[in-house]
């Protein structure tokens, strides 16, 4: 079990909730989630339990409920979902003048940039390619993309 606590960005957290409806059913419902599926799913579970702590910034948990894509009672069980995983994982405290003080705002917006400045304390699992280089700028260590974790397992 890792020592540092585990933040899950936005589209990551987003399949955890959706895949936790109707035991993963509507995961290729989501137009935002087509690169994903079950199996994605069953491996962000194994990555978070690794590590003592699963963290997130309300600025991620206002974007996962914003991009819940589903219909009717499916939409209504994803915002349940939702709103326990908010309460169970950790609340990063977040500084909205801060966050969006460094240059890399500019780039990324406020969601990430807040993301560059917490992987020097949290170990950051993210799928998007696009932050990866200030991230291993900022703290190489603590980093895990996505696409590694989803290749080491494919291989077992």
């Amino acid at each position: 079990m890792s020592d540092k606590d585990l933040i899950i960005d936005t589209n990551l957290l987003l399949l955890l909730v959706i895949g936790a409806v109707e035991n993963g059913r509507h995961i290729r419902n989501s137009s935002r989630l087509n690169q994903f599926n079950e199996d994605d799913y069953q491996t962000v579970i194994k990555v978070m339990s690794e590590y003592k702590k699963v963290c997130i910034t309300p600025y991620i948990a206002t974007e996962v409920s914003n991009l819940i894509d589903l219909n009717g009672h499916a939409y209504v069980l994803a915002m349940e979902i939702a709103r326990e995983l908010f309460k169970l994982f950790e609340t990063l405290e977040t500084n909205i003048e801060a966050d969006c003080t460094p240059a890399h705002f500019l780039q990324y917006g406020i969601t990430d940039s807040s993301l560059i400045s917490l992987v020097t304390d949290y170990t950051v699992l993210t799928n998007d390619n696009r932050l990866l280089a200030p991230l291993y700028d900022a703290c190489p260590e603590n980093v895990l993309p996505y696409a590694v974790i989803k290749a080491i397992r494919s291989k077992r």
